[in-house]
């Protein structure tokens, strides 16, 4: 791949790319030398899971200096290829050497990235499971558990090791569902597209959702439905839901019947919201008009409404940014254009 030739600006390098991609994951614990991260990507007659690696060129470390040598000099560099039938709509890690990458079609597959040395880095595939759902919209992980999500409306848990589908929970009105998170091992979150948030505890063996609480009003349920889901990493009890509308709304679930709206930042659909990952008062939230906006966020708030604390436009493109991912260091994003992002944390 190619670096864009606008190069580094205000701290986010661009980078060319073979494809549009729908989701990006850093690859986890990696030692201060590896800078190696997944993609899934979508609109291609096939797709694929790919396996990169941001490999420095010593050509461009050479021509841009030493000022600008750590991102100016890297290039992605593709490892393994795990092609696909249909688009990629999520990939999650279950652990440090396995990730769950879902399609459109409802096709789970278990990849072992094989990290025996981070020279052979490669894909080699532990388990697929098929027909999940008529149409997939999303996915999360747990440890070893896996759920997905489609528009059936259907919940279907994995253990991914095993390669096996422990419980489906099907909602009665099969309406479905934009968005799902663990909220704890056992606790699974839902955001449906008529601006439900159902709470279900996996261990009750009925269908029932712990709580259920609306994002909307009766008369704009098409607009303001949840469109994605992430928890603040100090209290996993407060989650963070994008709007259909671009706000965003935090929610305490402790006490799931009272939530805080946050500012309305973005003037479009919200498509993830990410932190950093051990600068934890930095998030991160991007929208389908190509803005990527950082917040600085209060750690242990007293009031969950002092939660943000203020707010910097970080990257501003044409082309809708589907997916985010950080490390310790920096941001990387993609979406509608055949560009990765990555972005430095302020």
């Amino acid at each position: 791949m190619e670096r864009d030739d606008s190069g580094m600006v205000d701290g986010v390098a661009r980078f060319l790319m073979p494809t549009k991609f729908s989701c990006v994951r850093w690859v986890p614990h990696q030692t201060d030398d590896e800078r190696f991260f997944v993609t899934g990507s979508w609109g291609e007659t096939v797709n694929s899971t790919r396996l990169w690696n941001l490999a420095y060129d010593d050509q461009l470390c050479e021509a841009n200096g030493d000022e600008n040598a750590y991102m100016m000099g890297m290039v992605p560099k593709c490892n393994s290829t795990h092609y696909a039938a249909n688009e990629i709509v999520g990939l999650e890690f279950v652990d440090d050497n396995h990730v769950a990458s879902v399609t459109s079609d409802g096709v789970l597959s278990v990849l072992n990235l094989n990290r025996e040395s981070s020279l052979s880095y490669d894909f080699s595939v532990n388990c697929t499971l098929a027909d999940l759902h008529t149409c997939c919209t999303g996915i999360a992980a747990f440890n070893q558990h896996v759920i997905t999500a489609g528009e059936d409306g259907y919940v279907n848990i994995v253990t991914a090791d095993v390669g096996r589908v422990s419980r489906t929970i099907k909602d009665p009105d099969n309406t479905s569902i934009q968005c799902v998170a663990f909220l704890y091992p056992d606790v699974v979150v839902v955001g449906r597209q008529n601006g439900l948030i159902d709470c279900y505890d996996t261990r009750d063996p009925k269908d029932k959702p712990v709580f259920c609480v609306e994002t909307t009003h009766k008369n704009d349920r098409m607009l303001n439905g949840p469109t994605c889901i992430s928890l603040f990493p100090r209290n996993q009890q407060i989650a963070l839901i994008g709007l259909e509308i671009g706000s965003i709304i935090m929610w305490d679930m402790r006490n799931p019947y009272h939530a805080s709206a946050l500012i309305c930042d973005h003037v479009s659909p919200v498509t993830d919201i990410r932190f950093a990952c051990h600068a934890q008062g930095i998030m991160f939230s991007a929208d389908m008009n190509g803005t990527v906006s950082q917040w600085s966020v209060d750690k242990q708030p007293d009031f969950i409404e002092r939660f943000i604390e203020r707010r910097v436009p970080r990257l501003r493109e044409t082309r809708a940014i589907n997916s985010m991912d950080s490390n310790n260091t920096h941001l990387l994003c993609v979406g509608d254009h055949e560009l990765l992002f990555m972005l430095e944390f302020n």
